[in-house]
C-alpha cells in the first residue's frame, strides 16, 4: 500500500475531497532524501509515500521532515499565494486575516502550486498547526483539491497548549464516504523525531512504510536514529537476515578522524572493491567489522549502503569525537 503524507498547507481551487481541481504551476515532490532546499522543485522519487505540509512558524515543518525521512517519503510543502505576515497570525486582533479565516468555516485560501502526481500515493498523513481550536482553513483547500477516492488519511496536529479538538472531526467531513480515516495525534513544539516514529509505528504507517521499503535500516545513536539505504548484494541480504532476529549493537571506535568502526561478530559476505567513501557511507571491512564514515577515505571494501539526509559535519556531531555505541534494526 502507497502512503501519503499531508502536514498542511494551502491549495488553489476547491471543490469536495474526492474531487479535483485543475491548477496552475503543477510542482512535483521531492524525496526526502533530496535537499530540502530544493523542496516543490526536484522530480519525485517514485515514493509512495508523500509528506506535504503548510507550515506558517517553521514548528510543522520539523516535524513534518521527520515523518518523511522516517517513512522514506516524497516531501511537498503547501505554499500558500499569499504569505501569513506576523500581523496576519495575531490572534488577539479580530481583524487579522486569520482570525477572519478562522471564523468563516467557507474561507478556501489559496495554494500555489500543486501536487503533480498525487494519484501514486494511497495513504495521506496531515500535519498542521492548531489555529482557533481548528485546522488552518488552507487544510480545507487542500483536501478540496485532490482525488483522495480509496486512500487512507491521518493527521497529526502542533500546539503550544491547544487540544486536537473537533479538527480531525471537521476534515474528515471534507472526504469522500471511501476515504478510511485513521485518528491523529497532537505534538508540542518541542516533540523529538523519536515521538513521531513511536506515533507512526503505533498507528501501524511505520509497519506499511517498512514493507515498502525492505532495503532500508535503521541505526539508534543515543536518542537519534538515522534511516540508511541498503546496496543491493549478498552483504546486505545475510545482515537483514542477522535483524530480522532482532537488533544488533556495535561499540564502535574512532579511527583516523573520518569514520567509526565495531565489530559485527560475524562474518558476512564479502564484496571487497576499491571505494573513495563519503560522510553517511556504510562499509563491511575485512567481513566482520561495520564502519560509518563521517568524512572521506580511500580503500577496498564491501558497500553496505549509505545514511540518508544528513551532512559529513552533523554526522560528525551526532557520533561524537571518541567512541560510541549504536543499534542497526529494520525499524
Amino acid at each position: 500500500m502507497k502512503i501519503v503524507l499531508v502536514a498542511l498547507a494551502l491549495v488553489l481551487n476547491l471543490t469536495v475531497c474526492g474531487q479535483p481541481q485543475t491548477e496552475g504551476n503543477t510542482q512535483a515532490p521531492v524525496s526526502a532524501a533530496q535537499d530540502e532546499s530544493s523542496a516543490n522543485t526536484g522530480a519525485d522519487s517514485g515514493s509512495a509515500i508523500l509528506v506535504a505540509y503548510f507550515s506558517a512558524t517553521g514548528t510543522t515543518k520539523v516535524l513534518a521532515e521527520h515523518a518523511a525521512d522516517i517513512l522514506h517519503a516524497d516531501l511537498y510543502e503547501i505554499v500558500p499565494e499569499t504569505p501569513y505576515t506576523a500581523g496576519d497570525l495575531d490572534y488577539n486582533d479580530r481583524g487579522s486575516r486569520t482570525s477572519i479565516e478562522q471564523n468563516d468555516s467557507g474561507a478556501r485560501p489559496a495554494i500555489s502550486g500543486s501536487v503533480e502526481n498525487m494519484g501514486q500515493y494511497d495513504t495521506v498523513v496531515i500535519a498542521h498547526p492548531i489555529w482557533w481550536g481548528q485546522a488552518p482553513r488552507i487544510i480545507s483547500t487542500f483536501l478540496e483539491s485532490y482525488d483522495f477516492s480509496g486512500k487512507t488519511i491521518t493527521t497529526f496536529v502542533t500546539s503550544g497548549s491547544s487540544s486536537i479538538g473537533s479538527s480531525q472531526i471537521n476534515l474528515h467531513g471534507l472526504c469522500d464516504a471511501s476515504v478510511t480515516w485513521i485518528d491523529g495525534t497532537r505534538f508540542s513544539g518541542s516533540a523529538s523525531r523519536e515521538d513521531v516514529a513511536a506515533w507512526l509505528n503505533q498507528i501501524g504507517i511505520l509497519a506499511k512504510s517498512t514493507e515498502s521499503n525492505e532495503n532500508t535500516m535503521m541505526i539508534r545513536v543515543g536518542d537519534t536514529v538515522l534511516t540508511a539505504s541498503l546496496a543491493d548484494n549478498s552483504s546486505t541480504d545475510a545482515l537483514r537476515e542477522l535483524l530480522k532476529d532482532g537488533p544488533i549493537t556495535i561499540d564502535m571506535e574512532d579511527y583516523g578522524n573520518f569514520e567509526k568502526v565495531g565489530p559485527l561478530g560475524t562474518d558476512l559476505p564479502r564484496h571487497d572493491e576499491p571505494i573513495t567513501t563519503g560522510p553517511g557511507d556504510l562499509i563491511l571491512y575485512q567481513g566482520n567489522r561495520f564502519v560509518i564514515y563521517y568524512d572521506t577515505n580511500s580503500w577496498t571494501f564491501t558497500r553496505l549502503g549509505k545514511i540518508e539526509n544528513v551532512t559529513g559535519e552533523e554526522l560528525g556531531k551526532i557520533l561524537g569525537g571518541g567512541d560510541v555505541t549504536i543499534t542497526l534494526s529494520l525499524e
